[in-house]
């Protein structure tokens, strides 16, 4: 049952992205083709799953939000791949398995193309209300503004670049945490309670969701620099081994790749007690607990 619904919605998801890059007129405009390149070029998903998972979590369906809210929140995960790819930025090359936007389109368009996804996505939920909107439905939306914003994950970016900086000094696994809670976590932690305020969860409820989207995202973040160091480039989808060559502040570059398990293994802990506390209220969790074990447990 759930896994019929969720290949629908998956479906859904795309056919929507589709659509709502497609401006009449303007198809063949380079900014247009640009943020199609990124935003319909693979990608796994990650964030529409974990909303629409989180749904199914509390409902055998989604509420009618949830296909255009989803969408809105890839939007702007692609807009982020396609800044953090810039040379002024984390300066690589390749993105899912080919080459990065501004290598295809320029540096230029790829900026204009990030701005584009951005914008859209607000444009895109609020075309998807079509009567006077519910409180869940603008939490929900408050929830994704805030993660994406300057005290989410533009601030994070913010964080990675000034650790780069020599002038920094050591960074402690602490500033790397503070990091990657903004950069990588909000917007996880977002599709998650997205898809509580969707459903209309209570509000003890929605805590449990902030506290197992915090953990999840921390979880994410932390798999992916050990990927990082461990993985090659077709199986990545990305440059291998940047981190570590560029001198950037990571889990594995500050605390070791032992410190790093350790820190993986603390934050799955925490997801699995939060799962825990949902069960006891009579939740049917697996939807959203096995998938988030398959990411913790990915290799690419």
């Amino acid at each position: 049952m759930v896994d019929a619904c969720l290949t629908d919605l998956k479906q859904a998801l795309e056919q929507h992205l589709d659509q709502a890059t497609k401006p009449t007129g303007y198809e063949a405009s380079p900014v247009w083709l640009a943020a199609r390149y990124s935003l319909l070029g693979g990608g796994k998903r990650v964030r529409p799953e974990l909303l629409f998972r989180t749904c199914l979590m509390f409902n055998d369906s989604v509420p009618k939000e949830s296909v255009a809210f989803s969408a809105s929140l890839e939007m702007i995960h692609s807009y982020s791949l396609i800044h953090d790819d810039l040379p002024a930025m984390d300066d690589d090359d390749f993105r899912r398995g080919r080459p990065s936007c501004h290598m295809v389109y320029g540096e230029a368009t790829a900026i204009l193309a990030g701005d584009l996804l951005l914008n859209r996505a607000y444009e895109n939920m609020l075309s998807s209300i079509q009567e006077e909107p519910s409180s869940a439905v603008l939490s929900a939306m408050r929830e994704l503004a805030q993660a994406a914003g300057g005290e989410g994950m533009i601030l994070g970016q913010d964080r990675d670049l000034a650790m780069e900086d020599p002038a920094f000094g050591r960074a402690s696994p602490s500033d790397v945490i503070k990091m990657a809670e903004l950069k990588t976590t909000r917007l996880i932690r977002a599709a998650i309670l997205m898809g509580g305020h969707l459903s209309d969860v209570p509000a003890d409820v929605l805590a449990l969701l902030s506290e197992i989207g915090h953990a999840a995202g921390l979880s994410f973040q932390i798999k992916d620099d050990i990927l990082d160091c461990v993985s090659n480039r077709d199986t990545l989808g990305k440059t291998p081994h940047k981190d570590e060559v560029a001198g950037k502040k990571t889990f594995v570059t500050v605390s070791g790749m032992q410190g790093a398990l350790t820190a993986l293994a603390s934050e799955t802990a925490k997801l699995e007690a939060g799962f825990e506390r949902l069960k006891e209220r009579g939740y049917q969790v697996s939807p959203l607990l096995d998938y988030l074990r398959g990411l913790v447990e990915r290799t690419c």
